[in-house]
């Protein structure tokens, strides 16, 4: 399966690290690409099992490379990027 279509429930299970803030969360996964981030946008809410990442970062070298979800919400607003708004209630 491609890191795009991942579950959230999925991602999780692999992951090596979640970042989560008020504007969702950041699964970074590693493979021998390197680190890559899964960024599923359900502000303090956790995301459904089987929501799919809004957006994907990677891969990168270091895991410290990878923005958190505030960060890559302002990069994509300011790129002109469709502003993610999910609520699961």
């Amino acid at each position: 399966m491609e890191y795009d279509e991942m579950p959230y429930q999925e991602a999780r299970k692999m992951a090596v690290r979640v970042l989560e803030d008020g504007y969702g969360d950041a699964v970074i996964l590693q493979d021998e690409h390197g680190y890559w981030a899964l960024y599923y946008f359900y502000w303090a809410q956790t995301p459904p099992p089987q929501a799919q990442p809004h957006w994907m970062e990677g891969p990168v070298a270091e895991a410290s490379a990878l923005r958190t979800p505030y960060e890559m919400k302002k990069f994509l607003e300011e790129n002109g990027e469709f502003d993610f708004v999910n609520d699961v209630d």
